[in-house]
């Protein structure tokens, strides 16, 4: 007979004497360990269950990607343990190879249980895929499961994806909100892009606090997006729920890497291949910009521009153009970033925060006239005006609505395509002329993810 028994009822058995000594005293280092063992007594014999193993062999946690330097040769890795005298090691090697490399970090707390490690890998190829795995708890000969990472085209060059994701929730919200969660995790893994952009609005503290506390939530969030994070590199930008709502954004920044070029730790750009990535720190309903943010941008793109990157994507929360009734548009925004990002030839702006999906046509003399340069919905070239696209929910709908964010009947002129049935994310993917955008919509409901939209900037001409 088969019996599930803790530690304290095996040692109360009347045929505990019948047990070898070896596997008395394993038990016995259990318990001076500190651990509640789960195991079947079977006869004389103790048969491990692998709960018991996890207590030993912790597996590291909360693992995340990211460039705080040059994209094409270094990577930042960041994760968890339970235990602070675990060392920061990082094991790697490029795939194929059968020698690990080790590299040495340091620990970085912010404020929850155990040890946050964080390691840089230096002197990578570009565009390479390298193994890694990572120092974990309890013993000196553990690692963590094998991931892959991979290193970006060198600068200026091209082919890789990125995907913009936001208002994701946590996974099982007692509100019933998070209806897309774990399946817009499904799907944005099985992209496996180069790159994630987190545009926002995560964790949704004020209205989840089944872990307790800001810091449990933003574990559970990390932990919860490991399919993608293991191994795509995150870079993320902050929403209204991050910086107000009973939460901080200091908790946030201190769990990712991001360059040195930052300001106030929102405002940052970074490069990968031929494109130029700029966080915008956008948070607010109808408040804009200071200017000293203005200014940083556009110093920014320019320097960016006159070293050759091709594409300029600006990433930001709160949405210029939004047509939903949960988070309408930012008119202030709209008014200092349109003329903005046409002067500097900018193409295609990522947001969020409204629960919808929606994308323009592209524009120019925004605000006064949002006017289009194209009636196509497929195509456009470098003549043509800035693409407004706001990819939202990625998980969670609206607690306004109780759903998505609701459009008035028709649509504003300036709006090529827009949808409120569905959870979304946006994958670009860069070429060496063009950039190709697709948004997917996700239902939640076991259904694989769809097409809601794509279109295309080319340096050449759009076919007739």
């Amino acid at each position: 007979m088969r019996l599930l028994l803790s530690l304290r009822e095996l040692l109360n058995r009347s045929s505990f004497q019948k047990i070898r000594l070896p596997v008395i005293l394993f038990a016995l280092t259990v318990l001076l360990l500190g651990s509640v063992a789960v195991y079947q007594v079977i006869g004389d014999r103790i048969h491990v269950r692998g709960t018991i193993i996890s207590l030993f062999l912790k597996q590291p946690d909360q693992i995340h990607l990211a460039w705080d330097g040059n994209s094409a040769n270094s990577i930042n890795l960041r994760w968890h343990t339970r235990r602070i005298y675990t060392p920061s090691v990082v094991g790697y090697r490029q795939l194929g190879e059968s020698e690990w490399k080790m590299a040495v970090g340091h620990q970085n707390f912010s404020g929850s249980n155990g040890a946050r490690h964080e390691v840089e890998l230096r002197n990578l190829l570009a565009n390479s895929t390298y193994e890694y795995r990572l120092k974990g708890d309890r013993l000196q000969g553990f690692w963590s499961d094998t991931f892959e990472l991979r290193t970006s085209p060198p600068i200026g060059e091209s082919d890789f994806d990125a995907i913009y994701f936001a208002d994701t929730g946590l996974i099982g919200r007692r509100d019933g909100l998070g209806t897309g969660v774990e399946k817009i995790i499904e799907a944005i893994a099985a992209q496996h892009p180069l790159l994630t952009l987190a545009g926002g609005d995560y964790a949704y503290y004020n209205t989840d606090k089944r872990y307790g506390s800001l810091e449990a939530s933003i574990d559970v969030w990390l932990n919860q997006m490991a399919p993608v994070f293991t191994r795509s590199v995150v870079m993320p930008t902050y929403g209204n729920h991050e910086t107000q709502l009973q939460e901080n954004m200091t908790p946030w920044a201190n769990r990712f890497a991001i360059p040195d070029n930052a300001l106030n730790r929102g405002n940052y750009s970074f490069d990968v291949g031929n494109a130029h990535f700029v966080s915008v720190f956008a948070v607010f309903e109808q408040q804009g910009l200071e200017p000293q943010a203005l200014d940083w941008i556009r110093q920014d793109i320019l320097a960016a521009q006159a070293a050759g990157q091709t594409w300029i994507i600006p990433f930001m929360h709160v949405s210029a153009f939004a047509e939903g009734a949960s988070h309408p548009s930012n008119l202030a925004l709209r008014s200092q970033l349109g003329p903005l990002f046409e002067s500097l030839g900018v193409k295609l702006v990522l947001s969020s925060h409204d629960q919808a999906f929606e994308r323009t046509y592209p524009l120019v003399d925004v605000p006064e006239k949002n006017r289009p340069t194209s009636q196509s919905k497929t195509c456009y070239t470098m003549e043509d005006g800035v693409t407004w696209l706001k990819t939202s929910p990625s998980g969670k709908e609206s607690n306004k609505s109780g759903s998505f964010s609701i459009f008035k009947a028709d649509p504003s002129p300036w709006v090529a395509v827009r949808d409120n049935t569905m959870h979304v994310f946006t994958k670009l993917h860069f070429s060496a002329e063009n950039l190709a955008v697709e948004t997917f919509g996700v239902r939640g409901d076991g259904q694989p993810p769809v097409v809601l939209d794509s279109f295309e900037y080319t340096q050449n001409q759009c076919a007739a």
